[in-house]
């Protein structure tokens, strides 16, 4: 594969990448760049974490890059009920794996590295840049990067927030991992930016490249009106067909609004990216079948009313379940990955603590 070939395919990638010409040139000259992927292990898997990972690593593979998995295993133990349990934060890690070999991931060409591991590896090299991070920005600004701020409230917010961007960033720039190319989704985008204002406070040349991909918007009308722990706002990687048909009939899909449409973003990231088509069957009255193999044809369909909302979703419905049934079916007829499942049991008590954080917040401020 030439150069411009696999940056097309590295770049497909990214809906924003930092550094892109040094992309370009590091492909020019090296022929299979090391790519890291950063994961956070997630004991309740959606088909961005599972599928779209899949479909980003088998591109890097394909492409000739060497490419490794970093599960952040060490930053899941400022998790609120996981805590500092790292058997079981590589419980639920294992279980994702576990979800992308069903999925099809090639993993046989791909390194699964635990942060942990690293840590213990390069601490004379991490920590102290770690710190650094730490000196030379205030507690407001380190506040704006926390991620887990809702449940807590902006008075009960636990230090491990505060230092999480900071070891972040450190983990980024860290040389003795040797990462040529960065993989985050966009909600890691302004750490990755405070990553980059450090360089240049300091005057060091990152040369990292950093993909930033696209995330797959809430599946509900007023997201942010929704509460995040409503199972209808996502599909999850072990849903079956009446949970993804009853999240897809719920879904908001506008009749010939193309943007902001959460259904046409899925199959944009996941459908067509996976069958490299989108197959409609329309119900009688409404037109002939039609087969998709761009966005750009899906979309004038659908804003012009020639492609019906309810025909839509049912092709929706219909693409996702038959990616999914092959995730399922590994499940099982495979008892190791069985056994899996039950670092599943971990969310209920995760989102059990939340509540109680919550209600205690309320009761706080209610006083």
């Amino acid at each position: 594969m030439r150069p411009d070939d696999r940056f097309a395919v590295l770049r497909s990638i990214g809906k924003e990448c930092i550094h892109e010409d040094e992309l370009r040139l590091l492909l020019k000259k090296k022929t299979d760049p090391t790519c890291y992927i950063w994961f956070e292990p997630s004991p309740m898997m959606d088909i961005e974490q599972g599928i779209m990972k899949t479909i980003y690593v088998n591109k890097m593979v394909t492409a000739g890059c060497t490419v490794k998995i970093l599960m952040a295993d060490w930053f899941l133990q400022r998790h609120p009920k996981i805590g500092s349990n790292l058997n079981k934060i590589r419980a639920i890690g294992c279980y994702n794996i576990a979800m992308w070999k069903a999925a099809g991931m090639y993993l046989d060409r791909v390194e699964v590295v635990w942060l942990s591991d690293e840590l213990n590896h390069h601490a004379g090299d991490y920590w102290p840049l770690a710190m650094d991070v730490a000196r030379k920005y205030t507690m407001k600004r380190m506040a704006r990067y926390c991620v887990y701020t809702v449940p807590y409230g902006p008075e009960r917010l636990p230090a491990a927030e505060i230092i999480y961007p900071c070891m972040q960033v450190a983990a980024v720039l860290c040389q003795k991992l040797q990462v040529d190319i960065w993989l985050f989704s966009m909600d890691q985008r302004e750490i990755i930016l405070l990553a980059k204002d450090y360089c240049e406070d300091i005057n060091r040349e990152n040369r990292s490249t950093i993909l930033l991909h696209c995330m797959l918007p809430n599946l509900l009308e007023d997201p942010e009106f929704q509460d995040e722990r409503d199972p209808g706002r996502t599909i999850f990687m072990l849903d079956e067909e009446d949970d993804v048909n009853e999240k897809i009939i719920s879904a908001f899909c506008p009749p010939k609004e193309s943007v902001r449409n959460p259904c046409l973003e899925y199959i944009k990231s996941v459908v067509l990216p996976w069958f490299g088509k989108f197959e409609v069957v329309q119900k009688e009255g409404n037109g002939s079948n039609k087969t998709y193999s761009s966005m750009e044809e899906l979309n004038v369909d659908y804003e012009s009313g020639d492609l019906d909302s309810s025909d839509l979703k049912l092709a929706f419905g219909k693409a996702i379940n038959e990616i999914l049934e092959v995730v399922g079916e590994y499940f099982r007829s495979n008892t190791e990955a069985q056994a899996l499942i039950t670092a599943r049991k971990f969310q209920n008590q995760i989102t059990a603590d939340i509540r109680k954080i919550q209600m205690q917040n309320k009761e706080m401020f209610d006083f």
